[in-house]
């Protein structure tokens, strides 16, 4: 499974770790060399929050943390501040050393971080993910690059997305309006991940589950309409902890202004993986759901169809 989202990939996409002068030609090793951050992600979906479809949001923190190559820690805990135009900045201004390599190491995550490198962690998404406020903290996200030799050029690292993402586009149908639908949830999914990082951990294969000990809850997203589900969708959009969830699970609820809900019941066991985003197209009829969903490994690899039932 192809999870990177390197420059032209839909997600976080590749961060640069930036040096200062030489205009991109090799160093020798007496020069001292900055290293800069910025980030950048490709458009490829309307969703809920476009900022998130061109760039990691302004506010948002990324800890970075290098080492010498065979050797001790250089930085750790660096956090860095995205401007929402590409550029990550604050925290310690950082260097090359005067002569080996660095490993860099970095995370976008909510999980509490201290200057050495994280090995257990507890992330938690949002169970209110209606604005970016709730969203963009959700994402869990890491990158690695080692043995990276003292250059003027550009050193590329790219983030994976360790969640699953969730994009639902509801239309209304037979007997409602736009104005009948005043809120989506996502129901029954755990919302706490506890996972262990190591240094040697691959970011491209790195999956992660929902923490045995948490109970499941809902998550509110947002609840735009969509015209039609064919050349006008609009998605809400939502992250969730990758995880199974049993048959029959009451998993998406359209909560109509007659507080009356129609609810989606998932038709079969369902596992939600790392790195991969699931798309649900739903029309609302008063009398219930029909739903389409699509599995996305950020190209399409196949759909299902399935009912819901009022409750």
């Amino acid at each position: 499974m192809n999870r990177n989202y390197f420059l032209t990939r839909a997600a976080i996409a590749a961060v640069v770790l930036m040096v200062s002068c030489n205009n991109g030609k090799d160093v020798d090793d007496n020069t001292r060399v900055e290293l800069r951050l910025s980030s950048g992600v490709d458009v490829r979906t309307r969703a809920a929050f476009p900022a998130t479809d061109k760039q990691i949001p302004a506010g948002e923190k990324v800890s970075v943390y290098v080492d010498e190559t065979g050797g001790g820690q250089l930085y750790g805990n660096n956090i860095l501040t995205a401007d929402g135009n590409g550029n990550l900045s604050g925290g310690t201004m950082m260097y090359f050393p005067a002569s080996g390599n660095v490993d860099i190491y970095a995370l976008h995550t909510n999980a509490t971080l201290s200057t050495a490198y994280p090995t257990a962690l507890t992330h938690t998404v949002s169970s209110d993910q209606r604005t970016l406020a709730g969203y963009a903290p959700s994402d869990l996200l890491y990158a690695k690059r080692t043995n990276v030799a003292k250059t003027a050029s550009p050193v590329e690292l790219t983030f994976y997305h360790l969640l699953s993402k969730l994009q639902v586009a509801i239309m209304p149908g037979d007997g409602l309006t736009a104005a009948d639908i005043v809120g989506i949830t996502i129901d029954g999914t755990k919302l706490e991940t506890q996972f262990t990082l190591a240094k040697s951990t691959d970011p491209s294969t790195f999956t992660v589950t929902a923490a045995s000990t948490a109970t499941p809850a809902s998550i509110t997203i947002g609840a735009d309409k969509s015209v039609n589900l064919t050349t006008d969708i609009v998605f809400n959009d939502a992250i969730i902890v990758p995880q199974t969830l049993s048959s029959d699970t009451k998993f998406i609820t359209v909560h109509l202004s007659d507080n009356t809900e129609l609810v989606y019941k998932l038709p079969a066991s369902t596992t939600f993986e790392s790195g991969k985003k699931y798309g649900y197209l739903i029309t609302a009829h008063s009398t219930g759901l029909v739903l389409t969903s699509i599995i996305v490994d950020w190209i399409p690899t196949g759909n299902t169809t399935g009912n819901a039932t009022m409750e």
